[in-house]
């Protein structure tokens, strides 16, 4: 028996010639249609969702998105790239705030100071500032108006291991390794160049390399921090020209920079030096009371401009010098001013770093402090101390009689005791210099 096909089957139950196709037809299109209904729903929920953390972007910024997209260069870091670094510096803040909680204030105090050391190696005199008064950074001096001291380099590197041995606190080591007319390593080593010379070449590689020369040399005698580079620019001032990098702002940043480069990424700490800039000082501050001359906008253009530029190079630290700068300060010198330390350096230029005098037996600060009436050196270096730190400055180069040092010692406890100097302003410079000894390895802060 011969059965009927589908098709012949439906047009025989319809009666209708064609109408079983009709239907098939209708039945197709309306699956198609099913379909397409189905993705143009599922697009939309895709669109929805995405949008609900990333608005819609216009026709222009899409066309700049889509070359971004294509392009090879690489791409712009988001907002997100940052939040680690956040993190991390609330991080370290907490870990040093711990770090405080568990020192002593005789303790803190001694991160404040700094102790002058002139002797042909360790000796029974340098305990009490190191262990009683919790002394936590030193500078070596080679020669300080008399002998050779240590005599030989072997005891130099002997004198530094000592140094960190036996003092209560991790030290910082520093010295003056300039070049040229001021070199401590050069009884030792030779003569380096000096800053002028180096500048003269016009060749940055070479400044780095002296530096980096020069970096090696300090470590392997223990000193892990240099008062240098001098970024003053030379303008006819009673400071040696050859001291300088030059006497314009860009080829102080050019050379400076690349001296302090070639220390800092060696493993040695540099210092910017001296701020508010004595290239056109009338008088060499270790000697007498020098003044800056030079308006606001002088100061800004010239003198300023080395110390701003350099601190993306996140310098160590930078020195405070013994000169007076009325057109910002008529009454103090820069060393212990508010105005040139917090206001101009901290607040306009944006160094949160550490910040060190100059030594406080120079001629110019005990002049300085002749005419606030303090005739007495100890008495008015002691005075000083005091106002250095409420000034801004972290570290004080303690002068280097004993005599000196105990009534800057006494003096510095005294005020924080009574609470000139307050809890919050010694541990704002203990933080600075516990983050810098972090930096450089000389503490563990995890």
């Amino acid at each position: 028996m011969m059965y009927p096909s589908p098709l012949e089957h439906n047009q025989q139950q319809s009666g209708v010639p064609g109408s079983g196709l009709k239907r098939i037809l209708f039945r197709a299109m309306f699956l198609v249609l099913a379909v397409y209904i189905a993705c143009i729903f599922a697009i939309g929920q895709t669109w929805r969702i995405s949008n609900t953390s990333e608005q819609p972007m216009s026709p222009a910024v899409g066309a700049v998105h889509a070359h971004q997209s294509a392009s090879t260069q690489s791409p712009q870091p988001s907002s997100s790239t940052y939040a680690p670094l956040a993190n991390q510096v609330s991080g370290q803040n907490q870990s040093i705030n711990a770090y405080i909680d568990h020192m002593t204030q005789t303790q803190k105090i001694g991160q404040l100071l700094m102790l002058p050391v002139y002797t042909n190696g360790y000796n029974s005199a340098l305990n009490q500032p190191l262990q009683q008064w919790d002394i936590a950074n030193v500078i070596i001096f080679t020669q300080y108006g008399g002998a050779l001291m240590p005599s030989t380099q072997s005891g130099l590197a002997q004198l530094g291991h000592d140094l960190q041995a036996h003092a209560n606190q991790r030290l910082i080591v520093a010295t003056d390794d300039e070049g040229g007319t001021v070199d401590r390593l050069a009884p030792y080593y030779g003569s380096t160049p000096s800053p002028g010379s180096l500048a003269a070449t016009g060749n940055t590689q070479q400044v780095y390399a002296q530096a980096r020369q020069d970096a090696q040399r300090l470590l392997a005698n223990g000193i892990n921090a240099n008062f240098a580079p001098l970024v003053d620019v030379y303008q006819g001032g009673a400071i040696g020209q050859s001291r300088m990098f030059g006497s314009t702002p860009g080829d102080v940043i050019k050379y400076a920079g690349a001296f302090l480069d070639g220390l800092q990424q060696n493993g040695v700490q540099g210092t910017l030096k001296h701020w508010p800039g004595l290239g056109s000082a009338s008088a060499n501050p270790d000697n007498s009371l020098a003044t800056i001359t030079h308006s606001q906008s002088q100061l800004n253009s010239t003198d300023f401009a080395p110390f701003r530029a350099l601190l993306s190079h996140q310098p160590g630290m930078i020195m405070t010098t013994h000169v007076m700068v009325p057109a910002y300060d008529s009454s103090k010198p820069a060393s212990l001013s508010p105005v040139l330390i917090n206001q101009v350096l901290r607040g306009q230029l944006g160094y949160q770093g550490v910040v060190v005098t100059d030594q406080m037996e120079a001629g110019g600060l005990l002049q300085s402090m002749q005419k606030q009436g303090y005739s007495d050196p100890s008495q008015a270096i002691a005075e000083a101390t005091v106002q250095a730190i409420l000034a801004g400055n972290d570290i004080v180069e303690c002068p280097m009689a004993p005599d000196r040092l105990a009534a800057v010692v006494n003096a510095v406890t005294s005020a924080v005791q009574s609470g000139r100097i307050s809890q919050d302003r010694l541990n704002q410079s203990v933080q600075r210099i516990l983050a810098l000894k972090a930096r450089m390895g000389l503490i563990s802060l995890s």
